[in-house]
């Protein structure tokens, strides 16, 4: 027996359909079936080899809820693998003098330089201060300061056994030449300074006493003396 429909025509499908399906069930049951198994094979997901030997299968990323996590217990630790690197802490010494004091700007001068004795300058007016900080560092007691405007008296120097070594004039002369250079290396000019220690310009090369005030005098400044106190210094010397 031959149909003949027209496969576009969904009216004539139907019928055919109906008219096989009554006169040849059995027919139409194996088509329902091809075409189930036909639809499966093209929804089937793909199965890759990988090199390892798994087999991973293509499809459609599963859904995942936050529910599925397990909680990390409160206050618990957690751990990240892999190396840190530590800071590393600064074992950098700040310079020292002498007594063992870091430079500090408030009794010290500016920029930080040293006596020759390697003890920090002291900043000019703070002589109390840089004495009772030496005293601290080194355990010393400090000398008690004078009362301002009070003029300080000066200890009976004892006769020495031999006379002084006479100082060098050449050497005096560079030391005072280079505190002139420096904007705070004297508190007075220099005129000034050689007025108030009686000091003359013609002998000064050969002349003893003004060498050896002059020496006294930037003595008493590399101490934080100011200029009246250098003074004092200088001529009790």
């Amino acid at each position: 027996m031959q149909i003949t429909f027209d496969p576009h025509n969904p009216t004539e499908c139907d019928e055919t359909l109906g008219f096989i399906a009554q006169a040849q069930p059995h027919v139409v049951k194996m088509w329902l079936i091809d075409y189930n198994e036909s639809q499966d094979a093209d929804t089937a997901p793909a199965e890759t080899a990988r090199a390892d030997g798994l087999t991973v299968t293509d499809g459609p990323t599963p859904s995942f809820e936050p529910s599925q996590m397990t909680p990390i217990a409160e206050g618990a630790p957690q751990y990240i693998k892999g190396e840190v690197t530590p800071a590393q802490p600064d074992t950098a010494q700040p310079e020292t003098d002498c007594h063992g004091m870091v430079h500090n700007d408030t009794i010290h001068s500016t920029p930080a330089s040293k006596n020759a004795d390697g003890s920090w300058r002291a900043k000019r007016g703070q002589k109390g201060a840089y004495e009772a900080a030496i005293a601290a560092a080194t355990g010393k007691d400090a000398p008690a300061p004078a009362p301002q405007g009070m003029p300080v008296p000066q200890p009976a120097s004892a006769a020495p056994a031999t006379p002084p070594a006479p100082i060098d004039y050449k050497t005096m002369a560079e030391r005072f030449m280079a505190k002139m250079a420096d904007p705070d290396g004297l508190p007075a000019e220099y005129e000034a300074i050689y007025t108030a220690l009686s000091i003359g310009y013609d002998d000064l090369e050969t002349n003893q006493t003004s060498i050896a005030r002059l020496s006294a005098y930037m003595d008493a400044v590399d101490n934080g003396e100011n200029h009246d106190g250098c003074v004092r210094h200088a001529m009790s010397a």
